[in-house]
């Protein structure tokens, strides 16, 4: 029989992975998005709100073993900065995993044999569901967004098209390799 839980802005919250997956237990709630401390960088504002939804079940393998899975449902939205035009924007949320918990990392599967539709987390015994929720909008957040909103051309750990010219010469052109060029000189 499974049992729900509802959290609504607690700071976090644990569950036990064995006991939570046997049971077949579920837990939701909903998060601020300042909440989540390693997103704050590519937040632009406070607005916004995250929705997740937890459950837990066991598959049975062939071999007679059982599968600890998890399924992630994440939805809502919060401000992002578009890269484009380094204004608000909102990003909506629509994630959907399934987990597979492991004890350690012998339980990882090689690459080549995972299944696309199962993530193998190594989790045990406990999660933290503010974490885990945290963890699956990071790996979702389009590439773009990796880059810390800055000025264009000003960017950490890129060279700009222009690199290499005067700041003060605004119809200076440069090549568009000329970035990949100057990566490539280090």
């Amino acid at each position: 029989m499974a049992t729900h839980q509802r959290a609504i802005f607690r700071m976090s919250e644990i569950i036990q992975v064995e006991r939570f997956t046997r049971q077949m237990q579920s837990i939701s709630g909903t998060y601020a998005p300042g909440q989540l401390t390693r997103l704050a960088e590519y937040l632009a504002g406070a607005d916004g709100e995250i929705r997740y939804a937890l459950s837990g079940r066991e598959v049975s393998e062939l071999g007679g073993s059982q599968k600890r899975c998890i399924k992630c449902i994440i939805s809502g939205w919060f401000l992002v900065t578009d890269p484009a035009n380094l204004k608000p924007t909102k990003h909506h949320l629509a994630i959907e995993s399934s987990l597979v918990v492991v004890r350690d990392e012998s339980g990882l599967p090689p690459l080549e044999l995972e299944s696309e539709d199962e993530d193998y987390i190594v989790c045990w015994p406990e999660m933290n569901v503010m974490e885990r929720v945290e963890e699956e909008i990071l790996l979702d957040l389009p590439s773009a967004l990796a880059i810390s909103p800055q000025p264009p051309g000003k960017r950490e750990g890129f060279a700009s098209a222009n690199a290499g010219t005067p700041d003060n010469a605004p119809n200076a052109r440069v090549s568009p390799f000329a970035g990949l060029a100057e990566l490539k000189r280090k």
